[in-house]
């Protein structure tokens, strides 16, 4: 009886791309795959009918994750706020939607002041990247979900024309080290 359990297969959802906070579970985007989770099945979504209405995702869900019932919500769930952060050049190659990042102030030197960098957000998740252009000038902006904690600091240094440089963390869930 213990094999027969053990071998027994349930279904579940799995992300095809990456689901960011706040954004709406839609069963287009994930799939139904067949797997062995034993006494785990309670912690998984088994289909897209168990979803509520209106359900959005209140942390990343990494393409390729089973969807745990954990990470399922509602808008006001959701700790996060999305910012647009233009930048000068291209990105890291591991700023990549649903991919923690950290946001820098970087202030260039004055006529009394050296140039330094300040840590704004070490937990920022990238929710889009758009490399957009204006009439043959590249140019290229980064949303990214703030915590609500952070939105001051972040706003404020946007607000006064000033460089935010997002900086992708090796090791954090989703990127190569």
């Amino acid at each position: 009886m213990l094999v027969t359990r053990l071998s027994e297969t349930t279904s579940v959802l799995v992300a095809r791309a990456p689901i960011v906070p706040g954004d709406p579970i839609d069963a287009a985007d994930l799939v139904a795959v067949d797997l062995r989770l034993g006494e785990q099945t309670d912690h998984y979504v088994g289909s897209a009918e168990a979803i509520p209405e209106g359900a959005v995702a209140t942390r990343t869900i990494q393409a390729g994750e089973i969807v745990p019932l954990s990470a399922i919500g509602q808008s006001a769930d959701v700790p996060l706020r999305p910012v647009v952060i233009p930048v000068d050049a291209t990105v890291a190659e591991s700023v990549v939607p649903g991919a923690t990042v950290e946001l820098w102030h970087t202030s260039p030197a004055g006529d009394e002041t050296s140039a330094h960098a300040q840590l704004l957000v070490s937990d920022a998740v990238v929710r889009r990247i758009d490399e957009g252009s204006s009439l043959g000038m590249r140019s290229m902006s980064v949303e990214v979900l703030v915590p609500g904690d952070s939105l001051e600091a972040v706003l404020e240094v946007l607000s006064q024309g000033e460089r935010l440089d997002v900086i992708g963390v090796p090791g954090a869930h989703g990127l190569a080290p």
